[in-house]
This record gives C-alpha cells, sequence and structure tokens, in this order.
C-alpha cells in the first residue's frame, strides 16, 4: 500500500529485503515491475529522490511512452543495474523503485547500517526470478511492459505539466519537449533525418578503449562514412540524438560487450564498443520527454583517442 509522493531530492531508506520480500508476488514483481537481485546491495541505505517516474519509454515490441501502474515509481541518485545477477548485462540501466520499497528518513538516521549483508547468495537466487527460459532473461527492462499503461498524447502533455511542477523538467525544457518532436516529425515528412550512410558492408575499428581513457567523438561527416543505407555500423544505429555529441571528449565509462535487448529478453554478444560517462539519451525527440537517460552505445570506429 503506498505510504506517501516524496519529493525531489528527499532522503528515503530503501526497505530492508525481508519487508520488500513481502510486496512481492511469486514472479518476484509489484505491479508487474521485477525487484532484482542487483537491488539487494541498496537495502538499508539512504539515497536522494533523484525525480519521481511519472512516464517512461517502453521498447516492447516498438517504442512507445507508458506509465507505471499506479504511478508510484521514483529513481534514486543514479542507481544503474550492474547485470551482475544477469551474466554479466552490461546496459546499466537506471534501477526503478516502487513506493512500497522505499521509506522516509530523516538526516540524524541516516547512517543507520544496513541489514543486506545479511542476505546469501541462495537468498538472491532462489527468490527472485532472473530468467524466463534458457534464452530469455527476466529484468525490469524487459518487463516494462507488462509493468505499464501506455499513454495518449493528451496524457503525455498533462503529465509534462506535472513534470515541471514536481521539477523533473523546467518550462524552457518542456517546451521543447513539445515542439522539437511536432518539428522534426514535420520536417521527416519532407526528408529523411535519421542518419545515414551510404555502405552495403561497413567498416570496423579495434582500439581496445578502457574505463577512465578520454575519448573525442568523431565529426557527423566521418561518423556518416561508417554507416549503411539503415544508418548502422555492423547492425548498431547511430541514432540521431547522438550526433550533439560530435566533436566532444568523454571518458570511458565501461566496455560494452553483452547485453540483453529489452525486446525480446535475449542477450546479444557486443563487438568494438563502449559506453561513454554522462552521455545518455535526453529524448529530444520523444514527445512530452522520458527521464530514463539509458546509456547510448558507442562503436570504437566513431571515437578516437585523446593522447
Amino acid at each position: 500500500m503506498n505510504q506517501k509522493m516524496f519529493k525531489r531530492n528527499e532522503l528515503v531508506r530503501v526497505k530492508s529485503f525481508d519487508k520488500i520480500v513481502q510486496t512481492l508476488d511469486d514472479d518476484s514483481c509489484l505491479d508487474g515491475l521485477p525487484f532484482m537481485p542487483e537491488m539487494i546491495e541498496y537495502c538499508g541505505k539512504v539515497f536522494h529522490i533523484l525525480v519521481k517516474v511519472e512516464k517512461t519509454c517502453v521498447d516492447n515490441p516498438t517504442m512507445f511512452m507508458a506509465e507505471f501502474r499506479n504511478n508510484d515509481v521514483y529513481f534514486l541518485n543514479d542507481l544503474r543495474c550492474s547485470g551482475l545477477y544477469h551474466d554479466g548485462c552490461q546496459r546499466a540501466c537506471r534501477l526503478f523503485w516502487k513506493e512500497s520499497w522505499l521509506e522516509p528518513v530523516s538526516e540524524l538516521a541516516e547512517n543507520e547500517e544496513s541489514d543486506s549483508e545479511s542476505i546469501t547468495k541462495e537468498v538472491l537466487i532462489n527468490r527472485l526470478k532472473t530468467k524466463l527460459s534458457d534464452e530469455k532473461y527476466f529484468c525490469q527492462s524487459t518487463q516494462l511492459k507488462e509493468a505499464t499503461v501506455p499513454l495518449t498524447a493528451k496524457e503525455k502533455i498533462i503529465k509534462l505539466f506535472t513534470d515541471i511542477k514536481i521539477g523533473t523538467y523546467n518550462w524552457v525544457e518542456a517546451i521543447k519537449l513539445l515542439v522539437n518532436p511536432l518539428l522534426r516529425k514535420l520536417v521527416n515528412k519532407i526528408r529523411n533525418l535519421h542518419p545515414a550512410g551510404v555502405l552495403t558492408r561497413t567498416p570496423e575499428e579495434i582500439l581496445n578503449l578502457q574505463p577512465e581513457e578520454t575519448v573525442e567523438v568523431r565529426t557527423y561527416d566521418e561518423i556518416l562514412s561508417t554507416l549503411d543505407k539503415r544508418g548502422k555500423n555492423k547492425g548498431l544505429a547511430f541514432e540521431p540524438d547522438m550526433k550533439f555529441f560530435c566533436g566532444k571528449q568523454f571518458k570511458v565509462r565501461n566496455r560494452l560487450e553483452r547485453m540483453i535487448l529489452e525486446k525480446n529478453g535475449k542477450m546479444i554478444e557486443v563487438k568494438n564498443s563502449v559506453i561513454l560517462e554522462g552521455v545518455t539519451c535526453e529524448c529530444y525527440f520523444a514527445f512530452g520527454g522520458c527521464p530514463r537517460k539509458e546509456f547510448q552505445y558507442w562503436r570504437e570506429i566513431w571515437l578516437k583517442r585523446v593522447i
């Protein structure tokens, strides 16, 4: 049962694992949203509310915008999934937290010890579901469709006003999230704006980049020269909003060698690719916006080392 609506920057404690288990069904879900074993390390610890998730993009089987059932989900700080119990998935998705898994906390109680250390690995594996079958994984990302309800265009606009009220976006950002997608859709009818090259067979480059290395994103024209007619390099798309990062420098966050696909729950192997620190999808072209901030995926051929 919901307790209250937490406010942005409010201190909250993740409840003990024992308490959270009591909220879960036989599939280790609450309202269709899984509590994953990667989340147990945060039990009993204190964090700030980053934002209330009024809506989220869902890619299953195609992309749409949706609201969580009961509309009671939050992001805490920038906590992300380690993939430790999902065979090392490296997508590093933001973790969704149901209100029933959180409790208010005063600053005086901020340092209270966590009880998560008492949770054994056996409990993690036996209690929390991580797979649907040998090929299909079970996580918050793959179950988003079951945990949410699609939004109409009118509902997205209403949600955007709520986002302004609770501080997710300011007025300027909100207007851009309404106008930019409409303008792009209009212009796209005249001229295809999606990045696309001319190649039928795309090249690759092996830089073997490592975490903490500094790289510079190549120019847009240089990247176009590596893409096929679908805007992909070896099957990985260069998305339209990635153009904004061209010419800028970033640190490598981690290598991307394996990831679970949201649309089908299957693990795929990825070659010569990395995730860059702080480089996330900003949903410039999603009507009404989305706070999910999924990391962008970068082929090494789109980058160059900064010595």
